[in-house]
């Protein structure tokens, strides 16, 4: 780096020291330096002007100048004939270009050279800011793999999740949802509900969790409840302050044929996980939950055909009975009420059992079992999430049902 000075008033005083200290040594010495070929004050004029640019030349030559006129008073010259006598004036005009040429080159030099300084400031301040922020990439960088390291969702875990997720039908698929859930998140009021096909209403499926938290049937009945909004925008949805205090914290949508069917529903969970990371992984799971629930339930179809009678939804007895039998470990494990109504008719000899269908769906949910226990001549019907006190208001709307078409109902 060359030699910087900034400030002007040093500027001026180096020329005034430089002139003045040539001056004393000429006039103590006498040795004539303004008649040398090789004169000092003309090596003085170019290294001021070459090394401060053209006003420091200008002042260093009005020094040399006072100097001139004052070497001339004192040996009792005419100072005019400085400015008047050719050879005195060629002498001075030569100084004066000498320093215009080199003040000029020495500006436009110092130009060039604070330009390049400037620029490679800025350089060096962008390679400090590089620098940082690689240095921040760095920490972030750490922060982030011990995270992920010290996290429960690593690609282990997860692929544990997905694992554990590959059941062979839905409800069980379901159940292991919940349990998957709930470990992996730390809450312990999680449900998922079934969206009836009117979009008005959800039936509960499983919870795990109080049942004045999870009630049995949930109407969507707002415009802007939160579970409208899981219906429209089929991505998770956080609870705000414009929903019910009894809306649960969280909902996040499960889509079969790119409908929402189920509705996972989370009440406690711990805010500082409510970050985008959490709400990616839980995204994850609806959307293997998803595809575990639709293949599950293609290859349950193919299966229950063979349990139902034919062309009917209708199981026999043996199908039924298995499916009451998982209500009752559902009961069990996931605290969820289920009815059993068994009801004997006089005449359905005379109506099939499609006929009987129509009429008997008409009046029931969509999760709701029909069975039929020909040995006995009587309709079995299982109902997911009814009380057994709430059975017998079902057993008179379907009894109702029957007699208006001319079914014989027995008591």
């Amino acid at each position: 780096m060359i030699y910087r000075q900034p400030s002007i008033f040093r500027k001026i005083i180096e020329v005034i020291a430089v002139f003045v200290g040539l001056g004393a040594l000429d006039q103590y010495f006498s040795l004539q330096m303004t008649d040398w070929t090789l004169n000092p004050f003309l090596f003085a004029l170019l290294l001021f002007a070459l090394r401060y640019g053209l006003m420091i030349g200008l002042l260093g030559f009005l020094a040399a100048l006072v100097y001139y006129s004052l070497e001339v008073m004192w040996g009792g010259g005419d100072v005019f004939l400085l400015y008047y006598d050719t050879s005195s004036f060629m002498e001075v005009l030569f100084l004066i270009l000498i320093t215009i040429i080199a003040g000029l080159y020495g500006t436009s030099f110092k130009e060039r050279y604070d330009s390049l300084r400037d620029k490679n400031e800025e350089l060096t301040e962008e390679n400090e800011d590089i620098k940082d922020v690689m240095s921040l990439l760095e920490d972030s960088h750490k922060s982030m793999q011990n995270r992920v390291l010290g996290s429960e969702h690593t690609l282990k875990r997860i692929y544990e999740v997905g694992k554990a997720l590959d059941k062979p039908t839905p409800e069980l698929v379901r159940n292991e949802a919940i349990s998957v859930i709930s470990d992996l998140f730390k809450v312990e009021e999680v449900a998922i509900y079934r969206v009836d096909s009117s979009r008005r209403a959800m039936r509960l499926n499983v919870r795990k969790g109080p049942e004045d938290v999870f009630p049995q049937t949930i109407f969507i009945n707002e415009d802007h409840s939160m579970y409208r909004r899981v219906l429209t925008s089929k991505t998770v949805t956080i609870r705000t302050i414009d929903d019910k205090e009894e809306a649960p914290l969280l909902a996040g949508p499960v889509t079969l044929g790119n409908e929402v069917r189920d509705i996972l529903l989370i009440n406690d969970l711990e805010f500082n996980r409510l970050t985008n990371y959490e709400i990616q992984i839980l995204s994850l799971i609806l959307d293997w939950l998803s595809d575990r629930i639709e293949k599950s339930s293609e290859m349950v179809m193919k299966e229950e055909e063979t349990k139902m009678w034919p062309g009917t939804h209708i199981y026999y007895k043996y199908a039924f009975d298995e499916k009451v039998a998982l209500q009752q470990y559902r009961e069990g494990e996931y605290d969820v009420d289920y009815s059993v109504l068994r009801l004997k008719f006089e005449g359905f000899h005379g109506m099939s059992k499609v006929e009987a269908e129509m009429i008997l769906r008409t009046h029931l949910r969509e999760l709701d079992v029909i069975g039929f226990d020909e040995e006995n001549e009587e309709f079995c019907f299982l109902l997911p999430g009814t009380k057994p006190e709430h059975a017998p208001i079902v057993e008179e709307r379907i009894r109702q049902c029957l007699y208006e078409k001319g079914v014989n109902y027995v008591q």
